[in-house]
């Protein structure tokens, strides 16, 4: 067809401008395959390294051996395996868990190296080995013994190898879990014994199993501790926060970007096809077709679309792996291969191909349904005067600002593109820098706990706390409408000086009340005065607590109450406590304690989280710049094709360059601030809901901080990539011929 020989004039005439909206297709597909490929190979390497290992659903310690697991398998549906653990204190900020191998429940599943097979073999969580120099085959001095590493070993109860249950942060430089033959525990003294279950009825409630299971322990006079299940366990329910959130941001940030791209295909092929009117018209009257021409004026979106979702999901393609691979190293799981998925790449093409092609569609058929009559007279509505430019009563303005205002007010799908262009760029420069900002700020600025050490014993303990130290205890407690949002109530000492909690207004709240803090506030709903009924994870009986004061507090998730009130309400002996909160070090035996935690080994883990996150802000920083300076230039010279002639006829009537250029290229200012001021609200709302999300999986809740250093460094940003897009856009203002009103017989 004779016609198709245009289609490459099109491409060639407008090079620039065709090429950025290719980066666009680009960016949308790369992102969907890229996001939608990791989230799934993650999801797929975690579901099969679980189920395949046998990864426990809680685990727990005793005071005396289970003396028939077998019936309590029979009775309870479940799989029950005693292992040993005992940590070793390699150094003074570094220790090493050592867990005895297990066959029914939690498997090692060995990355590099054998099994062990000899004595004196030893398997390692593989970031540590790295953080701390070990590679297969070196030895390692533990437990007063030299162990020869056999191999790495990923175990599917510490996916994310947190030292605590309760910790968020995790440095491989400081914590490590290692695996040893069972015999080998029958020389080290003290080494705790963990019993893992795992229900084999997956149907049934949770919490109900839970709780038969911990009556039917007590009944036969068995006491428990240490009682962690994954509900609430950030060892194995992190990775599925990371994964479900990139399976969400796989969808909206490559629909933003195939949207921005349909509509600014559409505007200009709404704005070719009316400078082409009087062609079209013509090539009604000779005979060619609607269809023809429909199929025709198609070509170029269909075509940009699938050369752009092609190159995209290639692209995309082989940084999977890296990116899996990446990921993999801060959570240990085994990698036995990369699944690249077809069906995403069909719709990383087909999707672009789909919003492009309708969109261009709709625009080519409202043109094409005019007569060739009308459209061989021209475009009759070029000075139609729109609601905006009535509603801004533009003779009041100077002739400059007038003609920038006119310039976006005529054109509303124009105005529309840019605007959501620089308000999505501007949500997610800003989003990177914010998440930074605010997790720096929950882990740099929280004040509440004033200790240094926290000591959580196996059994419950009695009298005075020794000197420097406060006593605490703690239960698990859930609504009874979300079995899934957990979280714990704390009895802490009247007098508490190590817990300190403040209200929004600075003033200290005092401790011989209820207390609950601010995020927890918001997700239960309640208020200062109000009465909450809370169903207790160990028992499954309902308490009711009234509220007295709401904490501004957003480093975890409690409801702090006085100790005595505590142990009266869930029926604790009194002077009893499993807790101590320590401002010195305590000499306390291994086998007494369930856990310490030492607060002078969050800085490590905080320097490790905030370089990775500074990496990802860097990305974002970058992707959102090129998404903007694409969306500014492409505007920027559809306004310069829009006004040749009057560009030609300033250039007639004596005005200078720099004038001109001032009034056509500056005429996107005020659109451009207004739309990053509306990125500020619409990126705190997105973090909101963003961090709403990640309280419903582990037990932190984080404020939107937002910076105003950091605003004013993605407005500096966007600002220059603006003036960048106008640098690039000026030599097309200067090549505009006077001779082209003269030629256009226009005065």
């Amino acid at each position: 067809m004779a016609l198709n020989k245009r289609v490459f004039r099109f491409l060639k005439e407008n090079k620039l401008r065709y090429t950025g909206i290719l980066l666009l297709i680009i960016l949308g597909s790369y992102t969907f395959v890229a996001a939608a490929g990791l989230s799934q190979n993650l999801a797929n390497l975690v579901t099969a390294f679980t189920e395949e290992h046998m990864q426990e659903d809680l685990s727990f310690s005793t005071d005396k051996t289970i003396p028939d697991k077998a019936e309590i398998e029979k009775q309870f549906d479940a799989i029950i395996e005693e292992y040993m653990s005992f940590d070793v204190v390699l150094s003074e900020t570094t220790t090493l868990r050592l867990l005895s191998e297990t066959e029914r429940l939690n498997i090692p599943a060995v990355t590099e190296g054998s099994m062990i097979s000899d004595p004196g073999e030893i398997l390692l969580d593989p970031a540590f080995a790295k953080a701390n120099g070990y590679s297969v085959g070196s030895q390692i001095e533990t437990a007063d013994k030299a162990f020869t590493v056999a191999g790495f070993v990923s175990l599917p109860h510490y996916i994310y190898p947190v030292k605590n249950v309760n910790d968020i942060l995790y440095s491989p430089n400081d914590f490590g879990v290692a695996v040893i033959s069972r015999d080998e525990f029958l020389d080290i003294e003290n080494a705790a014994t963990v019993y893992s279950v795992r229900f084999n009825d997956r149907n049934q409630s949770f919490n109900r199993q839970v709780v038969q299971l911990r009556e039917y322990l007590r009944d036969e006079g068995i006491t428990v501790s240490d009682w962690i299940d994954n509900i609430d366990n950030k060892r194995t329910r992190l990775v599925w926060a990371s994964i479900t959130g990139m399976q969400t941001m796989s969808i909206p940030l490559p629909a933003a970007m195939f949207l921005l791209s349909c509509l600014i295909i559409g505007i200009m092929f709404w704005r070719m096809i009316r400078q082409e009117s009087v062609i079209i018209g013509t090539l009604y009257a000779q005979g060619y077709r609607r269809r023809e021409l429909t199929r025709h004026y198609m070509t170029v979106p269909l075509l940009l679309a699938f050369t752009g979702g092609v190159i995209g999901s290639m692209l995309a393609l082989p940084s999977i792996e890296p990116m899996v691979m990446a990921m993999i190293s801060y959570y240990n799981v085994p990698v036995p291969g990369i699944t690249l998925s077809f069906l995403n790449v069909l719709i990383g093409i087909l999707t672009p191909m789909l919003f492009l092609g309708l969109s261009s569609y709709l625009v080519i058929r409202s043109e094409l349904k005019r007569s060739p009559a009308s459209l061989m007279k021209g475009d009759e509505q070029k000075t139609k005067v729109n609601f905006l430019e009535r509603s801004f009563k533009l003779e009041r303005f100077k002739f400059g600002t007038k003609f920038k205002l006119r310039e976006q007010f005529r054109s509303i799908s124009r105005l529309v593109f840019l605007f959501l262009g620089v308000t999505i760029s501007s949500v997610l420069m800003l989003l990177g820098f914010t998440v930074m900002n605010s997790m720096n700020h929950v882990f740099n600025t929280s004040n509440v706990y004033q200790f240094e050490y926290e000591y959580a014993f196996r059994n419950l303990q009695f009298g005075e706390a020794p000197e420097g130290a406060e006593i605490f205890n703690a239960g698990k407690f859930y609504p009874g409408n979300n079995e899934d949002m957990e979280f714990y109530i704390s009895g802490i000492e009247d007098d508490s000086t190590v817990v300190v909690l403040k209200d929004s207004k600075g003033n200290l709240i005092p401790n011989n009340q209820t207390n609950i803090t601010k995020p927890l506030a918001n997700r239960l709903g309640v208020n200062a005065g109000d009465t909450v009924t809370l169903i207790n994870k160990e028992d499954g009986k309902p308490y009711s607590f009234h509220i007295d004061a709401v904490a501004d507090s957003y480093i975890e998730q409690f409801i702090y109450v006085p100790i005595d009130e505590f142990n009266i309400k869930l029926g604790l002996p009194e002077n009893s406590y499993m807790g101590l909160f320590s401002t010195i070090k305590l000499d306390i035996p291994d086998e007494e304690l369930s856990g310490m935690k030492s607060m002078s080994e969050l800085p490590d883990a905080l320097d490790e989280f905030m370089g990775q996150m500074i990496s990802m802000v860097s990305l974002m920083t970058i992707v959102s710049g090129i998404v903007a300076l694409i969306i500014l230039y492409l505007v920027t010279s559809l306004i310069i094709e829009e006004n040749r002639r009057t560009i030609s006829l300033f250039k007639v009537f004596g005005y200078r360059r720099r004038e001109i250029k001032s009034m056509i290229l500056n005429s996107s200012t005020f659109v451009i601030v207004i739309g990053f001021m509306i990125g500020i609200p619409v990126m705190a709302a997105s973090m909101g809901a963003i961090y709403g999300y990640l309280g419903n999986i582990i037990n932190l809740v984080i404020p939107t901080i937002i910076s105003p250093l950091y605003v004013l460094v993605s407005f500096g940003v966007i600002m220059l990539t603006y003036q960048l897009s106008k640098l690039l856009c000026s030599k097309r203002v200067n090549q505009v011929l006077i001779s082209e009103t003269l030629k256009a017989g226009m005065e």
